[in-house]
């Protein structure tokens, strides 16, 4: 995971002692992108020093109802005071994000909704923890406190905190990173299929001839 880590942020252009919660998905309230960025001005408030060694990535374009006013996360990392941290990307290609993923020390997924989480399995898959909302799919997606961690709604703060324990002790997000590569591989096709194939083969059972 480290070293991995070390390869995406050199082709990235990216600082290797950085502290980089990453946002991936689409720019619009439902994702809940301003969350993350709530949260890390809280965090700076807390913690002044981390500002020169954080970045936070925002990749992705407005979509949905995040049409109606597509700047409006840059407006709002402005006012927060933190326009100088947050670097705002457009959608990458497959390839690329694999690098996006990798050079994360964790990815943040404060959804209001999701049916599975999708991005938090890829995250996982390239060694990079979660720290995700406890809605939807994503308690499936992410196991809580092995492959990272899940927060019961949206409140900034708890988001913020969060952060903290990834910020304060950068062999958290190794560790988890690791962990997180494993449980990703329960997602593969072959995982999927032989759960399937119980699932019809329980329900098939009672009627089974003796």
């Amino acid at each position: 995971v480290a070293a991995g880590r070390a390869a995406a942020r050199a082709r990235l252009g990216l600082p290797q002692d950085a502290f980089i919660p990453l946002f991936v998905g689409r720019i619009q309230p439902l994702k809940a992108p301003d969350v993350l960025l709530l949260a890390v001005a809280r965090l700076l408030t807390e913690r002044p020093l981390l500002r020169e060694r954080i970045t936070v990535p925002v990749v992705g374009g407005p979509s949905g109802s995040g049409l109606a006013e597509p700047e409006s996360l840059q407006k709002l990392a402005a006012r927060l005071g933190i326009g100088d941290v947050v670097r705002f990307r457009p959608p990458v290609r497959q390839e690329q994000l694999v690098d996006w993923y990798r050079a994360a020390s964790v990815l943040v997924m404060p959804s209001h909704s999701e049916s599975f989480g999708l991005v938090a399995v890829e995250a996982q898959a390239c060694g990079t923890p979660v720290i995700a909302a406890e809605v939807g799919g994503l308690p499936v997606a992410v196991r809580d406190g092995r492959s990272g961690l899940l927060v019961p709604g949206h409140d900034p703060a708890d988001y913020a905190r969060a952060l903290r324990g990834f910020a304060d002790d950068q062999v958290l997000s190794v560790r988890m990173g690791e962990a997180a590569a494993r449980h990703a591989r329960s997602f593969g096709w072959d995982a999927a299929a032989t759960a399937t194939a119980e699932v019809y083969a329980a329900a098939c059972a009672p009627f089974a001839e003796p």
